[in-house]
């Protein structure tokens, strides 16, 4: 394997490590903010999150875990829409899997019975239940990930299979 240009391991261990310490502070925005309009030229009202903490947002500003219960929580969500990949490995797995691993499990899901199940259910399908009992959660995992990749940028053909 050929070595890239880019972040060394001792640069990403002393990033990870001081991004793991201010997480662990106390949540003071003087700090962040002066840090951020510092770095980014931004006022300090700018540096605050905008979504706010609530128990239920709206979906676009939804990020994975919703912290607004949780009294110790020390990080708070970032809204997947927020989070822009634009290059690199990650843009490339990522777009792997948006165009070939997500339509490739839809087409598995539907040989295999699994959307069938679903159909069944609300009188679609005349097919009788296959594989186990549990086999729907393949159908939930695939519908998860669909539904991340439309949260990330417009994707009308995956919002048509879905």
């Amino acid at each position: 394997m050929s070595k890239r240009p880019g972040v060394s391991r001792r640069q990403f261990v002393s990033s990870a490590i001081s991004a793991a310490t201010i997480s662990c502070l106390q949540p003071g925005r003087e700090l962040l903010a002066g840090f951020s309009a510092a770095r980014v030229g931004a006022s300090e009202n700018s540096a605050q999150s905008s979504v706010a903490l609530t128990n239920t947002p709206p979906w676009r500003d939804q990020g994975i875990l919703n912290l607004a219960k949780s009294p110790y929580a020390k990080l708070r969500n970032v809204p997947v829409h927020a989070v822009t990949i634009e290059n690199g490995f990650w843009a490339r797995r990522r777009e792997v899997n948006v165009s070939k691993s997500i339509p490739s499990m839809e087409k598995l899901l539907e040989a295999n019975g699994r959307m069938d199940n679903f159909r069944r259910l609300i009188g679609k399908s005349a097919s009788a239940q296959r594989g186990p009992v549990y086999s729907d959660s393949d159908v939930y995992k695939w519908a998860e990930a669909a539904g991340f990749a439309m949260q990330s940028g417009d994707r009308p053909e995956l919002r048509a299979a879905v």
